[in-house]
């Protein structure tokens, strides 16, 4: 598999914030009435998410970006909790937190540049590269519910079709940039997977069936033995990698020659039988991870200070 070169970037370095962010366009953030709210902090989507930090480290913008210290390697911990802490507020906080935390977003974004291994100029606010880990979660998200519940109907498909532009605006993403209609988006999506991505370093990391085996123990788990850890995450490692391999678009396993044999679809068809079954009778305080729980909690409590109206925001 051979490397597509990243495009060249020095206009983009030194383009400014506008280019990313309509003026004319104020950010609507997104409420607890939402379909992203019950889904985007869910154990479930917990499951589809390895596939889509794939994806979004084979853009070669991203694997160069990402490659470059490692951290999902080095710290995966300190990683993960970074990303929570980072960009599920934009849609579990406040209104107004949560257009702040878009902007931080997209500022610390353009700190993320260099020079990748083949000399081309990178940086993280590529258009393509940038709405690129966006359109990962549409798929994602829809991937979840085939998988492990129910698939959406047609109206809601394309009330969550809206919301992931809206998620869009709260990231900075101007309409120029992102899909508009859903054909749009699948248009661009195999576009990008059949011309743009490519297997570098990162993906030979992450596609590591043993990947998660080197792990180190979590923050909150100092008095679990180091060897009982490691045991877990050995024996644990092959069956997450074959869930994410399950998870991956066909298109991707195609092109990139990933193996999925009929018995690990036969498998992997029990296992999300097995959680279709097992997660409606979760409580559903456990259903969703700690941020997104308070954040519902809160806004049972105070509905009010999730009410934002865009018309006074914009005066």
């Amino acid at each position: 598999m051979t490397a597509m070169q990243a495009p060249a970037l020095a206009a983009e370095e030194a383009a400014p914030m506008e280019q990313y962010q309509d003026k004319k366009t104020t950010p609507r953030p997104l409420g607890p009435d939402t379909l992203m709210w019950q889904d985007f902090g869910s154990q479930l989507f917990q499951l589809v998410l390895p596939q889509g930090f794939i994806l979004q480290s084979a853009h070669p913008v991203i694997d160069a970006a990402v490659g470059k210290d490692k951290k999902y390697k080095h710290d995966p911990w300190g990683r993960a909790r970074n990303s929570i802490a980072l960009l599920w507020p934009i849609v579990y906080a406040r209104p107004e937190k949560a257009i702040a935390m878009g902007k931080q977003l997209r500022e610390l974004h353009r700190q993320i540049k260099g020079v990748d291994k083949n000399g081309q100029k990178y940086h993280a606010l590529d258009p393509e590269a940038y709405c690129w880990v966006h359109m990962t979660g549409f798929d994602a998200g829809l991937r979840m519910h085939e998988m492990f519940g129910k698939p959406l109907t047609p109206e809601q498909r394309k009330q969550a079709f809206e919301e992931w532009k809206q998620l869009g605006g709260m990231l900075g993403i101007i309409d120029k940039h992102i899909p508009q209609t859903e054909e749009e988006y699948w248009k661009e999506f195999n576009r990008i997977i059949d011309e743009r991505l490519i297997w570098g370093e990162v993906l030979d990391d992450l596609m590591d069936p043993w990947h998660y085996a080197h792990w180190p123990k979590p923050p909150g788990a100092k008095r679990l033995p180091t060897f009982a850890w490691k045991l877990i995450v050995i024996m644990a490692s092959p069956v997450l990698y074959r869930i994410t391999v399950a998870t991956l678009p066909e298109r991707f396993r195609t092109r990139f020659k990933v193996r999925y044999s009929a018995l690990d679809k036969l498998l992997f068809r029990g296992f999300a039988g097995l959680v279709r079954l097992l997660y409606p009778r979760i409580p559903e305080s456990a259903r969703y991870i700690p941020l997104a729980r308070r954040a519902i909690v809160d806004a049972r409590r105070h509905p009010e200070a999730y009410r934002y109206e865009t018309e006074a925001a914009s005066a």
